[in-house]
């Protein structure tokens, strides 16, 4: 585990608890994308974030403005959600499936609160399995910020996880793992390094984490 991994988590455990192993990562390819009832307006910017993008030149700023979802009815929502279908699709032939169970499993719940925690999904996750909990922290960095800024985005007692299993699948997915729940259901997760997915799997695996049978 990188140094800088444990100091990016510890500030979001709880008193006495234990970091075994983080894994900086994003969703794997193949993952559904955010469906329609998810849709959420987008937030209202600080003052602080308006006078700097107000110093950024135009085409940037174009960019970057958000706006709001446009109604689209019931036939345009319909043709929206079969697109969205297709899209998920081809990517899942690509690719290989990327969750398993649905929206109402565990991994699922994951997924919902990974797309609902703000407008724009972030990009890179932390996962971090400690003696009590396993976490799930999101890079909130602003634009003017050059590291990362992990914020406490969902979370699941460590009883509830089954196991974290490396899977690499290719050149784009060498750093596959999947995060499976006692439930039944998992979702796949890419290391930002590579490598680091078998080692994390392993370090988990190794310290009996998961009911301690190993993984």
């Amino acid at each position: 585990m990188k140094p800088e991994y444990r100091s990016q988590v510890e500030p979001h455990l709880q008193p006495g608890e234990e970091l075994i192993a983080a894994c900086e990562c994003d969703l794997a390819p193949g993952m559904p994308s955010r469906p329609l009832w998810l849709r959420t307006p987008p937030p209202r910017e600080s003052d602080l974030e308006r006078r700097i993008k107000s110093r950024l030149p135009g085409p940037v700023q174009n960019f970057l403005r958000q706006s709001e979802p446009k109604p689209m009815g019931r036939f345009g929502n319909a043709m929206e959600s079969s697109e969205r279908a297709i899209d998920d699709g081809l990517l899942r032939a690509a690719h290989g499936k990327a969750l398993h169970g649905g929206w109402e499993g565990r991994a699922g719940q994951f997924l919902v609160t990974h797309y609902s925690a703000a407008y724009v999904p972030a990009v890179t996750l932390m996962l971090a399995v400690t003696d009590r909990r396993v976490l799930v922290l999101a890079d909130r960095a602003k634009l003017w910020q050059f590291k990362r800024v992990y914020a406490h985005q969902w979370e699941t007692p460590r009883a509830a996880v089954a196991e974290i299993r490396a899977t690499p699948k290719g050149l784009v997915q060498r750093g596959r793992f999947e995060l499976a729940f006692a439930d039944g259901s998992w979702i796949a997760l890419t290391a930002s390094v590579p490598t680091h997915a078998t080692t994390f799997a392993a370090r988990v695996g190794s310290l009996g984490a998961f009911g301690g049978g190993g993984i």
